[in-house]
């Protein structure tokens, strides 16, 4: 909480198909290497492309072009 006023909202929202959790690691399913390690890659989020937001929205004026 940031105090008695709500924060100001950004130029940028969270996005909506990941959440704001842009990257995984998902592992490879071929087990543990000889050292113990066990193998991963990283998987970024396609809409986002791994930044975990989107910009906003132009907004639309009354009278304006659609």
């Amino acid at each position: 909480m940031t105090g008695p006023n709500p924060a100001p909202q950004s130029l940028t929202r969270v996005c909506p198909n990941c959440h704001g959790f842009a990257s995984a690691a998902v592992t490879s399913g071929l087990g543990r290497d000889h050292h113990g390690h066990l193998p991963t890659i990283t998987v970024d989020c396609p809409a986002c492309h791994g930044h975990g937001t989107i910009p906003t929205r132009a907004v639309q004026f009354a009278g304006g072009r659609a």
